[in-house]
């Protein structure tokens, strides 16, 4: 059914005279007029535009939509990465994993799998330091995030995230107070990424495991010193820099650890020990930032002192 236009009425009816006149403005559908449906370029372009708003929902609903009707676009894996993305953004992190195993299955060689495996970490590290809530019960969501760090690992062995999420895994154990769990995984990292840039961590980590398992005393990172000076050694005769750097890694380690004990002592009420300790990081690291931070606690302890003093 067609209507005029401008008041012009046809005088020749038929489906050419109709093409003419639309042509020319004069007829126009009488129903509403559909707008062009946008490409899934602009589609994406604009659920990124609408994340950099922080209107997660919006872009998500862009996004999904490229997902959902576009499944053979060049721009799908960028629509996809958005629906993750938003979904970190809003917390929702079980469907933001859910989605990149969809997308990883649906496009397991895209040249984004890398990006994908990363968010997969943060999903993982991030749900095994969480915890749930239901009714009055606090529930530890650690398991789930160990189970998607180690489908990290199984996706890509030695790719550059396998030893960062083993180490998370001893990490999210550790947190747990779970010193056999933990130590484990420091071993398989010590193991299996002989490479890794996260080894002396790994092993002041599984001293401490040790030290706990073991049940000797509190803060004893005696094997650790022990490891740092034969590092010293080897890197003075050798004249590795990169041992070199070890040692001055594990030096900065047992200033924290030292630190860190005073810092616990002073919070038990123990000023004493933790006036001990403080004095032993200035001693022994007199170069490090925590000796610089145990200076400024002893002159609050000095003043205070003086304070009280009648």
């Amino acid at each position: 059914m067609w209507r005029l236009v401008h008041g012009k009425p046809m005088r020749h009816g038929g489906p050419l005279a109709c093409a003419l006149a639309v042509a020319a403005g004069i007829l126009v559908p009488a129903g509403p007029l559909r707008a062009a449906e946008e490409t899934p370029e602009q589609l994406v372009a604009s659920a990124k535009q609408a994340f950099d708003r922080k209107d997660y929902r919006q872009a998500r609903r862009l996004a999904s939509r490229v997902v959902a009707r576009h499944a053979t676009s060049p721009v799908v894996v960028d629509a996809w990465l958005v629906v993750v993305d938003s979904l970190m953004e809003e917390r929702d992190l079980s469907r933001a994993y859910n989605e990149c195993e969809k997308l990883l299955t649906a496009h397991p060689d895209t040249k984004h799998r890398t990006a994908i495996l990363r968010r997969e970490f943060e999903i993982g590290d991030a749900l095994a330091a969480s915890r749930g809530r239901f009714l009055l019960f606090t529930i530890s969501r650690l398991e789930d995030g160990v189970q998607i760090l180690e489908r990290v690992i199984e996706r890509a062995p030695y790719g550059p995230l396998a030893d960062h999420a083993v180490y998370a895994i001893g990490e999210a154990y550790f947190r747990e107070g779970d010193w056999d769990q933990a130590r484990a995984a420091y071993d398989r990292l010590l193991k299996e990424y002989p490479n890794s840039e996260l080894l002396v961590r790994a092993r002041v980590r599984r001293a401490a495991c040790n030290q706990k398992l073991i049940q000797g005393p509190a803060y004893d990172l005696k094997p650790v010193e022990e490891a740092r000076r034969d590092m010293d050694l080897l890197a003075g005769q050798s004249g590795n820099e990169r041992l070199a750097t070890h040692a001055r890694q594990m030096r900065d380690v047992l200033a924290r650890g030292d630190y860190e004990s005073g810092i616990f002592y002073f919070r038990r009420i123990n000023p004493e020990a933790g006036v001990r300790y403080m004095k032993a990081v200035i001693a022994r690291f007199p170069d490090s930032e925590y000796a610089t931070r145990a200076k400024r606690i002893l002159a609050a302890v000095e003043t205070a002192a003086r304070e009280e003093t009648p």
